[in-house]
């Protein structure tokens, strides 16, 4: 316990004597490894099979993580920009690349990632009290992958179509949200509704048209949501599931006198019940509909913090019933990171789909370490918590019950025949994965919901 605290909270950073982290989190600057080391754990595991799009995507995470971990030691501007652009070329070097190749993405990656650091420390700044400083990194990486990742398959001209639609929607939700953020005059409801039509109407789906060469609505109705039969019974059931979800959250998001573990613990649930389909029937549409609720939920949480009109009041209303000690900054975040963390298996596949049960339980370590493992901790600990675990606040009880329900889960979804018949999958490995994120769940004061999956993830696939 004590090593891991060391690691979680250095003495030689120097961003949180200027800034103000979420109370009672620690820096947690080893956030900012995971994303890249759970994409070079996956080139490893499928390198015969990765693209070079994913080649490029994971040399960029590791890019932004060395540039935000040297920045942040206080290193000079000059020796930290030498470093990245020693560390891409290495990366393309060792990728396989030719050398002009290699010049050329290194420029596109020093672009991306010189002003990285700026965000962050502005994101800090402008948001007090709503990240650690972990946290702030993994977020600012994964905005820096998304817009190398964006570019780089543009020119490579590589990706599925679906892939590229998912890219320019969240890159046209992103421009928007930068738009208000950077002209305050677009934070009231009117102006920010006529701003968000004008930029979908004049970026996003003209670039769209551009590069499916059809109509984006009648491309998404037509030959994605109904070509396949199975794809509206899962959109269905998810309506049905969402539905479900906001009738809950306005019967007991405010005033309520159900306890929040298990108002909050609900929403694991219906997570399970909408992810776990969507892995073992269509992950492609999945992961479509996960961005699709990503971008809706950055909306709203926009809305929300610049109190728009009749939209804040609603949303503040039936959200204050589920806040808890890791929302105390201006920022609501905890549902976002829970879709995040739970979507971002199956973002960082290589492949896609999955050709094996492996690849499936892989695809569940969101689910599992968040929809079964979490919320087992939790209420197991609330239940029969007695021994606390040294250096935390959390107890023996509760992290066994994680071990085991994770466990349990796996094995009823192998007796009931959900990874196929006869299916090989490695034990050892899942449940060596499961103790070790169940003990990261108990020693650590960062997001549950955003890191729990990567590391489950990252030691699943090793």
């Amino acid at each position: 316990m004590e090593l891991f605290s060391r690691i979680e909270n250095p003495a030689s950073y120097k961003i949180n004597e200027i800034v103000r982290l979420r109370p009672g989190a620690k820096a947690g600057l080893w956030c900012g490894l995971i994303l890249p080391l759970a994409m070079i754990s996956s080139c490893l595991k499928y390198q015969e099979l990765v693209s070079r799009s994913y080649m490029l995507a994971t040399v960029s995470a590791v890019v932004s993580s060395s540039y935000l971990f040297v920045k942040l030691y206080g290193t000079r501007p000059i020796m930290a920009h030498a470093i990245l652009i020693a560390v891409a070329t290495y990366g393309y070097l060792l990728a396989g690349f030719d050398l002009i190749t290699v010049i050329s993405w290194s420029s596109l990656l020093l672009i991306i990632n010189m002003p990285s650091y700026i965000l962050l420390c502005k994101l800090l700044e402008r948001f007090p009290c709503s990240f650690s400083i972990g946290e702030a990194m993994l977020v600012v990486q994964g905005t820096g992958v998304f817009i190398f990742v964006t570019i780089s398959n543009y020119l490579l001209n590589s990706s599925y179509l679906s892939t590229v639609f998912c890219q320019i929607f969240l890159f046209g939700t992103g421009i928007f949200l930068l738009g208000t953020y950077m002209i305050p005059q677009f934070q009231q409801l009117l102006p920010f509704t006529l701003l968000f039509l004008t930029i979908t109407g004049t970026l996003t789906l003209p670039v769209l048209y551009l590069v499916l060469q059809k109509n984006p609505v009648i491309w998404f109705l037509m030959d994605f949501v109904f070509l396949k039969s199975t794809r509206v019974y899962l959109i269905i059931y998810w309506f049905a599931c969402t539905l479900l979800a906001l009738i809950i959250a306005w019967r007991f998001g405010s005033g309520s006198s159900v306890k929040l573990t298990v108002l909050r613990k609900y929403f694991h649930g219906v997570i399970i019940a909408v992810y776990l389909p969507g892995i073992f029937f269509d992950v492609e549409l999945l992961f479509v509909a996960s961005v699709i609720i990503l971008a809706a939920f950055l909306l709203l949480e926009t809305s929300r913090l610049y109190n728009l009109d009749y939209v804040a009041e609603v949303l503040n209303k039936n959200m204050t019933g589920f806040l808890d000690e890791k929302d105390q900054g201006s920022l609501i975040l905890t549902h976002i990171y829970l879709l995040i963390g739970c979507s971002l298996p199956i973002w960082i596949f290589p492949l896609k789909s999955a050709n094996n049960a492996t690849d499936n339980l892989l695809l569940c370590s969101g689910i599992i370490s968040l929809g079964v493992g979490d919320t087992a901790a939790s209420i197991g600990g609330t239940l029969w918590g007695k021994t606390k675990l040294r250096g935390s606040s959390k107890s023996f009880e509760g992290t066994m019950c994680s071990i085991m329900a994770e466990i349990l889960f796996v094995l009823a979804l192998f007796y009931f025949g959900v990874f196929g018949v006869s299916p090989s999958l490695p034990w050892f490995s899942f449940i060596v994965s499961s103790i070790i994120t169940s003990l990261v769940e108990a020693c650590t004061s960062q997001v549950d919901n955003l890191i729990l999956p990567l590391v489950m993830y990252i030691v699943f696939i090793v």
